[in-house]
């Protein structure tokens, strides 16, 4: 092992796409959160309670897949949440194209920052533009 760069992370949201509506509490139903970096996988029905870990200086990637494995999860947004945002952990957060690279990559602070932040991941099912979802989980930086 020795140096080089730290782990990065990648946050995999998995939608139940044929059950899931768009209103607050199906998509608190229909999506769950995991990552690798061996947080626990969140509750079902509470994604806003998720808090994935990332490692100062890395990177962080967001990523969609289908439950079926059929539909496609296109990942549009990632921002801070305006209001109760909490701690400053990203540095820079670059869209994909939302057809072509549907993920989402931020870079990491690279200093030591305590606290959750809470952002919303906004995405949408089968490139269908006219109807996206958004979600809200935390992020906290590894100690």
């Amino acid at each position: 092992m020795g140096g080089g760069k730290p782990g990065n992370t990648v946050i995999t949201l998995t939608v139940d796409t044929e059950n899931i509506k768009p209103n607050e509490q199906s998509i608190k139903d229909n999506v769950v959160f995991t990552d690798n970096q061996s947080d626990p996988a969140e509750n079902p029905g509470h994604p806003d309670a998720y808090v994935s870990t990332v490692i100062k200086g890395s990177s962080c990637t967001w990523q969609g897949v289908a439950k079926n494995g059929r539909d496609t999860i296109n990942i549009t947004d990632v921002a801070k949440k305006p209001v109760g945002g909490g701690a400053d952990i990203l540095e820079e957060i670059a869209l994909g194209d939302p057809f072509d690279d549907p993920k989402v990559t931020a870079k990491v602070k690279n200093k030591a920052i305590t606290g959750p932040e809470s952002y919303n991941v906004t995405f949408m099912i089968n490139k269908n533009e006219s109807q996206v979802y958004t979600i809200d989980p935390k992020l906290k930086m590894k100690r």
